[in-house]
């Protein structure tokens, strides 16, 4: 937590101004940035006074900076307090698993459905359903890169998840180099095809596995390479994103029924039918402990769910014609215009900030940001954060100096973009909103990521004071 007598800015002596800005100057001319798209912005919290700036009203690549946009526009439009529900009712001889869009609903829930159902009188329902029509969308976002599909942190958004749309899949090695391997994959499931391709290799050979979706089969995943004899009894978890959530979701929950005594008959994907009588109902945790889990890892799938929703819960919501995303769309940009940002300054493509074509200008964060440390929900924006030395995406960085435990901020990267926007606390001047974007940073060379970390840091401590 911010201490109190951090929170009052203080004037900056003019001299101690220009020191700052000229640190922050040579900072941005490090040779790791030669030739890089940079951009900086950082004001103080309170008034928002500038203290330096640098191309603050250009369009950046953002990356994961991005989810800072829709965790805002969550807490304010949807609250605090907000929960995801998830439903099994039951209509006669239909049962239906009714998604609301939890991101965060595992296995361990969807048995506790089963068992639930299970108390109810009905031991054999005709037709199981799986209902994910609360969002209307694409599967995937535009601008997502075609090599990304198969990895976890691309999942398929959908209103029925489980387990974030990824399976939990590892391999046991042969008895020899060349045998096969022995697949374990969590939940049980018979709705995902899974080919695996992975031989046993040589003691103390490299670990070449990987997740790959041959295009002429959409289904399927395919894992391949070599697991190393003598390694780990069982690999490493290579969390494949999966091909059909809802079908993954209602399986596993089939799977359960019967374990508990419940008979299914056909498995279905359709809307539940109305009338039903409700048997079973979770909620998830409120909108004020996921950002935790959103931003701290910076979990894409949680972006994408919150983005879903705040289309699926807008009372102008335009599902029926251009869909959830279209909707949700609308609603960041209303809320961007609330706070002082024309929307036409910002391109939405995703919640995540996945997406290639996502552009928003450090002005833009920086404001975002002000208007969470100004408003209702400060601490909650605070305490989700990453935090440097501490927690999160920041728990390496800046460790053993002063802007451990001062710096709260999310962090971005994605293909040559390096990103960094959030809070600094002061010695002497309050806090510091600050965005740093940094894209097309071509630097390969062996040392480069302690290279940016350090002029990161450099920055940082200039404006610490």
């Amino acid at each position: 937590m911010i201490a109190a007598a951090a929170l009052a800015a203080s004037l900056w002596a003019p001299d101690d101004l220009a020191k700052a800005q000229k640190a922050i100057d040579a900072a941005l001319s490090a040779a790791t940035l030669r030739g890089t798209h940079a951009g900086v912005l950082a004001v103080d919290a309170v008034d928002g006074t500038p203290l330096y700036q640098r191309n603050a009203g250009d369009a950046f690549i953002p990356a994961s900076t991005f989810k800072l946009l829709v965790g805002s526009a969550a807490l304010a439009k949807l609250g605090p307090a907000f929960a995801f529900v998830t439903e099994v009712d039951a209509a006669g001889t239909s049962l239906a698993l009714k998604g609301g869009g939890d991101p965060l609903l595992d296995a361990q829930d969807i048995d506790l459905a089963a068992r639930a159902v299970a108390t109810a009188a009905t031991k054999r329902y005709d037709s199981l359903i799986a209902d994910a029509s609360r969002y209307n969308a694409p599967r995937y976002p535009d601008g997502w890169s075609i090599d990304d599909i198969p990895y976890d942190y691309s999942a398929i958004p959908s209103a029925l998840s489980l387990e974030e749309n990824v399976l939990h899949a590892g391999v046991r090695p042969g008895d020899a180099p060349g045998d096969s391997t022995t697949l374990i994959t969590l939940p049980v499931t018979d709705a995902i095809t899974i080919e695996n391709d992975v031989v046993t290799g040589a003691p103390g050979s490299e670990d070449t596995t990987d997740i790959t979706r041959p295009w002429d089969r959409p289904t399927v995943i395919q894992l391949i390479g070599s697991y190393p004899l003598g390694e780990k009894q069982l690999s490493d978890d290579f969390r494949p994103a999966v091909p059909d959530p809802p079908a993954y979701a209602v399986d596993v929950l089939r799977l359960d029924l019967i374990a508990h005594g419940v008979e299914i008959g056909t498995v279905r994907q359709a809307k539940s039918p109305s009338g039903a009588i409700m048997l079973w109902r979770h909620e998830s945790i409120p909108l004020s402990k996921m950002l935790a889990k959103f931003w701290q890892p910076s979990d894409n799938f949680i972006g994408e769910q919150l983005l879903l929703e705040l289309g699926a819960s807008s009372p102008n919501a335009s599902r029926d014609k251009l869909g959830t995303r279209y909707s949700a769309i609308e609603v960041e940009s209303a809320y961007l215009r609330s706070i002082g940002i024309d929307p036409k300054t910002v391109t939405i493509a995703d919640g995540s900030g996945l997406s290639e074509y996502d552009r928003i200008s450090p002005a833009a964060l920086a404001a975002i940001l002000r208007a969470d440390w100004n408003g209702p929900n400060r601490q909650t924006f605070l305490d989700a954060l990453p935090l440097a030395g501490v927690r999160g995406t920041l728990e390496s960085s800046f460790t053993g100096t002063p802007l451990a435990g001062n710096v709260y901020a999310k962090t971005g990267t994605i293909n040559h973009t390096r990103t960094l926007a959030g809070y600094l606390t002061t010695k002497r001047h309050g806090t510091i909103i600050f965005a740093i974007l940094i894209n097309d940073w071509m630097d390969a060379s062996p040392h480069a990521s302690a290279a940016i970390e350090k002029s990161r840091e450099a920055i940082l401590e200039a404006l610490q004071q």
